[in-house]
This record gives structure tokens, sequence and C-alpha cells, in this order.
């Protein structure tokens, strides 16, 4: 893609703009990253805010169109300013507002349409995201409040208080002093629930303003709502984070990992499938517990108890042992990481410098592997599916295939780590896709 012209732009909208709007909105998406819109007198702002972004999700999904509401705009132009006068001051809303996207900003403006002094917005967090669709890939709290937080800024002179919330009500059953609740359709009953929760407490009741759904395409699963959901899911298969530059591993090589039950064995089939080579390093682990090898050396002085006089170790016996016990298993990994790692190397330097190469590892993000690899990528699936895969393969009961999943580190932890994330919730083939899509982004940004 050919960079922005401009990092960012601003356009006044007239009653004779707003018919070619979807055009200017495809131009303005060439030609810059960010495009401020100010909304001439003659046209009414709320429903005129709701139809640009609602067009900007249609026609410009990546550019990042933000509609003013204060009096003073970048770039010389001038915005109507809302009425004041009998506006409520302080007006709440609440959210995840992870990867922010229009039908926030709609959320987020029209509490700052109705309010003379502050939003007051809650931001969930903990068990409160949890049950959405991959809350794995749900950005870190702090980020999603700054989000929020610079593009209220940036729009509007109503200041912004924010509040990270583990509890479905937060401050509006907390502050006395709110006057007004934003809610969209799907969040409706939860504003009367805060009424009623409010009127429990004394307080006064909030006037609630309710505001539609933006709709956009998911091109992943075909879905039609935007949402922050869909946009995760459109983000899996791409570049998380950027590829590291500073390893001295030569050729390229992407760490593929996953916890039990994930799919990273499916994927790895995928990637053989299309000519990539993938080291298997539960087979590389196993050659360096040969007898007498450096490894079984270090295991004998650590767990001798596991290591016969042919210096053979009993890996049944060995696996006892560290299972049950989080000390003993660092003790063991300190061992073996460090050698598979090793073996890991011989294996990479005879192949060809140029060529890529994936390394399916299941620990390899608790190894620290991430640091010396040009790439990582994370296959994983919702907890409830994973446990339910583990109940199946192995034959175990509920505490037992909760015992097992809970003793790795979390999904979480793993995309923390991670370049590309691939998620084997759904169908096989929906799998491959995003296998594909992010091979194809591989090699644009190897070339």
């Amino acid at each position: 893609m050919e960079p922005k012209s401009m990092e960012a732009a601003s356009v006044v909208l007239s009653q004779r703009c707003l018919a070619r709007l979807p055009e200017v909105l495809r131009q303005a998406a060439t030609r810059c990253s960010r495009l401020y819109v100010a909304v001439h007198p003659e046209l009414p702002l709320q429903s005129t805010l709701d139809s640009i972004y609602a067009r900007a999700s249609e026609h410009a999904p990546q550019l990042d169109v933000r509609v003013m509401l204060k009096s003073a705009l970048p770039h010389g132009v001038s915005p109507l300013r809302a009425e004041d006068g009998s506006l409520p001051p302080r007006v709440c809303l609440g959210g995840t507002f992870d990867r922010l996207h229009n039908g926030h900003k709609v959320l987020l403006s029209r509490a700052a349409l109705i309010s003379s002094e502050a939003i007051v917005c809650g931001v969930t967090d903990g068990d409160m995201i949890i049950k959405k669709t991959l809350w794995e890939m749900i950005e870190p709290v702090e980020r999603r409040m700054r989000a929020v937080e610079e593009f209220v800024k940036d729009v509007t002179d109503v200041s912004c208080l924010l509040y990270p919330i583990t509890d479905p009500f937060g401050p509006s059953i907390t502050m006395a002093d709110l006057n007004a609740i934003v809610v969209s359709d799907e969040t409706y009953k939860g504003g009367q629930a805060v009424n009623s929760k409010r009127a429990e407490r004394g307080m006064s009741e909030l006037v609630i303003e309710k505001i539609g759904l933006i709709e956009a395409d998911d091109t992943l699963l075909k879905e039609t709502k935007l949402s922050s959901s869909s946009r995760r899911k459109e983000a899996l298969g791409t570049l998380l984070k950027p590829v590291n530059t500073q390893t001295r591993f030569r050729p390229y090589t992407i760490g593929l990992t996953g916890g039990i039950a994930s799919g990273k064995t499916k994927v790895a089939e995928d990637l053989r499938s299309m000519g990539y080579t993938v080291l298997d390093c539960d087979k590389i682990a196993h050659g360096t517990y040969a007898a007498g090898s450096d490894l079984v050396k270090q295991i004998a002085v650590a767990f001798p108890s596991v290591v016969n006089e042919k210096e053979e170790v009993d890996r049944r016996a060995l696996g006892n042992i560290v299972f049950n016990d989080t000390a003993k298993r660092l003790q063991l990994n300190a061992l073996v990481w460090p050698a598979v790692l090793r073996a890991v190397q011989t294996e990479l330097e005879k192949m060809p410098s140029d060529s890529v190469v994936f390394v399916e590892a299941a620990a390899l993000v608790e190894a620290g592997w991430p640091k010396d690899l040009h790439e990582t990528w994370t296959v994983f699936c919702a907890r409830a599916e994973e446990l339910r895969r583990v109940q199946q393969r192995d034959k175990l009961d509920e505490q037992q295939a909760e015992a097992r999943v809970s003793s790795q580190i979390s999904n979480r932890e793993r995309l923390a780590a991670s370049n590309v994330a691939i998620c084997s919730d759904w169908e096989r083939e929906v799998t491959r896709e995003q296998v594909k899509k992010a091979v194809e982004l591989l090699e644009k940004r190897r070339k």
C-alpha cells in the first residue's frame, strides 16, 4: 500500500456535499489516515453525525473519521457547536471500547452533545469481559481508556472522566450528580437496571438516551454488526505488533505455539501443505534425552532417581515428579528449554538463509523464545472449547481436564507475546482461511 500523503485532513460538510459523502470518504482514505469533519450549521448535527459514522464504516472502514463537536478544529475548520442551555451537566455511559470504532464514536459523541460539563465513562475489565468473543485479544484497559480520552478531547470541549469497572454498573450508581445515560439498543435494559439501582439508593433517575447500532461487514464470518468483536476477528491472521529485527537467528524463524488442544498441530499441517518447513520441538526434545547426553547428565544431578545406570531417563517417573510440583517443573524446564533451543539452532543452520522456518513448540512463550525469533504465532481457542476437546481426546472427566488446562499459562499471556493470532473456535475451513491470510501478509512484509 502506498503511504498516505498526509496524516490528517479536514472537511466542512454542507447540504450540497452530503450527497457526495461516500465519494469524499473514499478519496480521503487514499490521502490521509484521519479525517476531521465539521458539520455546517444548515445540517442537524445529531442525525448528520450518525450518518457520517455509518457511511464511514461502509465506504472507508480504515479511515479514522472524527466529527467535530467543538469550536477549535485543526486546519482552521470551525464546525457547529451543539446548543447548550438546558443540557444536563454530567452524562454517563459504559462499554468495553476495544479497538475504538465508529460505533464507539457515535456513543461518545452523543454523550458529549447532551452534556454541558462532563462525560463519565466506565470501561469494562476483569470478569466483565471474559464472556465476550475472542476476549483474550481485548486490549489492556489502560490502552482502551487512553483511546477514549484522546478521542473525546480531540472532538469536544466536554471533559471526560474515565473509570475501569468490573461490575455492570460502575460509577452510574455511585455518583449522585449524574443526569443522563447513553445506551445502545443492546444495552437499553442495562440503562433501566441502572435507574432501578439508583432508586434503591435514593438517587435521581437518569434520562436514557438510546441510539441505534452502525452496521458494517465482517469479512471473516460474514457478520453485519459493527462491533469490537468483529474487529478482533478481522485482526486474526494479521500482524498485531512489529516483528523482531534484533534476533540472531537465520533463516527467518517463526515460533508456532498454543495451549493443549488449541489446534496448533492442525495449523502446522496447513503450513507444511503450503510448502513451509515446520520443526517439531516435541521430536527435537526427544532427541535431547538420548542416553548419556549433556541434558541427561544435568537431570541426573537434579533428579537422580529417574536416571538409571545406563544414563537413560525414565520419562514417566520424571513426569510424575514435576506434574504437581511447580518448583520442580520450573527446575526441569530450566534444564530442558536451553537444550532444546540449542538443538533447534542446529537444525536452523541446515536451512537456506533466505527461507522461512516455523518452530512448533507448546511452551515457547514460557521458555522466553520470542525474543530470539523473528515472529511468534499463537493458535488458541476459547477455554470452554479447550476443556471440551481435552475431555474428548484424552478421555478425562471435567475436573481432570480443568487441572490439565490450568497447569498452562493463559491464552491472554501467550497473545501478549505474539505477533500473529489464529483462533480455531470455528469450522476447520475458517481456521485455514486465517492461516492463508497470515501467510499472504507474511510474504508481503518480507518482500
